[in-house]
């Protein structure tokens, strides 16, 4: 293929984004409108009219998706294009501090992920009761998100833990104790990836002249999930690199993680000499399906100034379906989904949609009494996995031997050894210098088993090969991980182990496999393509985002669930909730079957019910021509359509102001 061909692919809106002259712009691409065509194509014409590929650096959410990119543009291009580069925000500043790690203060750092973050957290926290002082992950949620949001301690405790208000000095000493460790153990976490670069961009000209110098052009996907912090990254580079952003207001739905909605509203005004232009031809769904999506968008404040229009034309009518309870809701959806394969459909082609994985409890074992293969996505990542990262401890303190979480996670395996002895030997080792000195020590501690010592030795003997030390380990640890899991799904368990030794056969660094997959996090069936891929699939709604299916199941969409009774009150969140339902309904391509019921008992307590349904919930006032309703069993309509009211030197970490 050839670049007059991707050219000749594109709509009049599309064509005119892809060709415009250098220059700062952002690109608001609707559901379904071609969002990733066009930044390929985008790449792929500045390529074939004289920029070089190394200098542009396309910036994506997920490992998936950048590798898509990229290896889409060089389909079009072939050699052209090799030097072209797509990475997620933390693998390019992770790149940039490994290629100047003394430039940005991180010679020999190891990357913590939020698992590692808590365990640190619990060190620093002591044995303080529950009720005194927030939990490890709620102090871990908090400095997180404070960094994302490049805002204080102050301004996020009273947002998100009001409550431990009162305790905010000491749980500043814990975030500077949090830090200081951090320090001592050469760790760096996710957020230290970002802050690093950014402070340093921005507080230090010969680095942001040495970062920019490398790009002429930063092409950003999905720019709605941006967080202030990651703007703090682009910011200061776009006075000599062109800014391409594309993404879709309607669809900004990770506010819990820090994104901010406002990077995309104020592009025009933080950005001088910017143009903006709009994505509204859709590709992927009917009409009928659209004009729900556009009716919802209509019934919010906020003005989206998006009315989508369907390329393929009309279709089915969505239909919408009342139910008493989950249970009755659950069954009739695998019915149907077993009906529809009867009469020649293929289980691919049907998609359910939960907002979590709790709220797809009901669903599961509904497929299970069917006998309808489904896979569930948005559970625990491949290498988050417990018994994954038993076995990387050993590789990790090995690679980093001043690495205390994964000293403590290691030899807790180990029958007889309890935290008070892996505290006394992780004292010791800290002290060591040399892979000889370690090992003879563990050798010497009594109350550790020979293998433990093995373990380590023989991932020392292997550790230029990531793959060969994962094996040698495995080969140790075999027994004692088998009758740790014994009664939780071993043999699975085992056969994920495989699926990491495959991941890690090119790598020749630990730190750098380890840092690769928990940067871009990896579910098992993205290594190894299925034997059988005609299933069903269950996907929350956060991870279904940028996919697509015939037929799409949006389950429990009933008053107290969208919006949730724990945004009411909060215009910013049930305005984030009124996109996730959009995110989840421009998923279908051919048939849009929307389930709710009556009662959602579970989601609201008691004296919450009469005040989360009638003023708030989304599908109130709902035009009749939109759906066709159905009512099952003996479920009450409980819906109330009342129209709802109006309505220099610098520090690394967390604002503690």
């Amino acid at each position: 293929m050839s670049i007059e061909n991707l050219l000749g692919e594109l709509n009049k809106s599309q064509y005119q984004a892809v060709c415009m002259p250098a220059q700062h712009a952002l690109i608001l691409a609707g559901a379904g409108t071609g969002k990733t065509k066009t930044i390929v194509a985008r790449a792929a014409f500045l390529i074939s009219n004289g920029t070089h590929a190394g200098r542009i650096q396309i910036l994506a959410f997920t490992r998936r998706s950048a590798s898509e990119i990229v290896e889409r543009v060089r389909m079009h291009l072939g050699d052209e294009a090799q030097a072209l580069r797509a990475s997620t925000f933390h693998s390019w500043c992770i790149s940039l501090i490994r290629r100047a790690p003394k430039v940005f203060g991180c010679p020999g750092y190891s990357v913590i992920d939020r698992d590692d973050q808590g365990q640190l957290f619990k060190l620093v926290r002591g044995k303080v009761k529950k009720t005194d002082l927030p939990t490890a992950g709620e102090l871990c949620g908090v400095y997180s998100l404070a960094r994302n949001k490049t805002q204080s301690l102050d301004t996020t405790l009273k947002q998100e833990l009001p409550d431990f208000y009162p305790k905010i000095d000491k749980i500043a000493e814990i975030m500077m104790a949090y830090e200081q460790r951090k320090k001592e153990r050469h760790y760096i976490d996710y957020d230290d990836i970002l802050d690093v670069v950014a402070q340093n961009i921005n507080g230090s000209e010969k680095i942001r002249n040495w970062v920019s110098s490398q790009y002429d052009h930063l092409l950003v996907d999905e720019f709605q999930d941006t967080n202030p912090l990651q703007w703090k990254l682009l910011d200061p580079l776009k006075d000599d690199v062109n800014l391409f952003c594309v993404g879709d207001d309607a669809q900004s739905i990770y506010g819990f993680r820090g994104a901010d909605f406002q990077n995309v509203h104020s592009f025009s005004t933080r950005v001088k000499d910017s143009t903006t232009l709009k994505l509204q031809e859709n590709y992927r769904s009917t009409q009928e399906i659209l004009d729900v999506s556009n009716w919802l968008l209509s019934q919010s404040p906020l003005n989206y100034g998006k009315n989508l229009s369907a390329i393929r034309g009309s279709g089915k009518m969505p239909t919408l379906h009342t139910f008493s309870n989950e249970w009755e809701e659950a069954r009739w959806i695998a019915d149907d989904i077993l009906q529809r394969k009867n009469d020649g459909a293929k289980w691919q082609h049907h998609m359910i949609l939960v907002r979590s994985s709790f709220a797809g409890r009901a669903i599961e074992p509904a497929l299970l009494a069917k006998e309808i293969p489904y896979r569930f996505i948005g559970g625990t990542k491949l290498l988050e996995s417990a018994h994954i990262r038993d076995l990387l401890s050993a590789l990790r303190v090995v690679a980093n031997p001043q690495d205390e979480i994964a000293w403590m996670r290691f030899l807790g395996l180990w029958q007889g050894v309890g935290e008070k002895t892996a505290s006394k030997i992780i004292e010791k080792t800290l002290n060591l210098q040399g892979d000889d000195k370690v090992l003879n020590l563990l050798k010497q501690e009594k109350k550790l088993p020979d293998s433990a010592a093995e373990a380590i030795e023989a991932v020392m003997i292997n550790r230029h090969n990531v793959s060969g030390a994962l094996q040698a380990a495995f080969e140790v640890m075999q027994k004692m991980l088998a009758e740790k899991y014994r009664a939780q799904d071993w043999d699975k368990r085992k056969r994920d182990i495989k699926l990491v030794e495959k991941l890690a056969e090119k790598h020749t660094s630990i730190l750098g496999f380890i840092e690769e997959y928990l940067l871009n996090p990896i579910n098992s069936s993205q290594v190894v393509k299925k034997e059988n891929d005609d299933i069903v699939t269950i996907s929350t709604i956060h991870s279904a985002k940028g996919t697509e299916c015939e037929t799409c199941y949006v389950v429990n969409v009933s008053p107290g669930s969208y919006p949730s009774s724990h945004s009411l009150g909060d215009e910013a969140a049930v305005e984030e909730e009124r996109r996730v339902l959009y995110v989840a309904l421009t998923r279908a391509k051919d048939e849009l079957i929307v389930t709710r019921q009556s009662r959602n008992t579970w989601a609201v307590r008691d004296d919450q019910k009469e005040e989360a349904e009638p003023e708030t919930y989304f599908l109130n006032d709902l035009p009749p021509n939109l759906f066709d309703e159905v009512m099952h069993g003996d479920a009450p309509l409980v819906i109330d359509r009342k129209a709802p009211g109006g309505g220099s030197v610098i520090h690394v970490g967390i604002d503690l102001g």
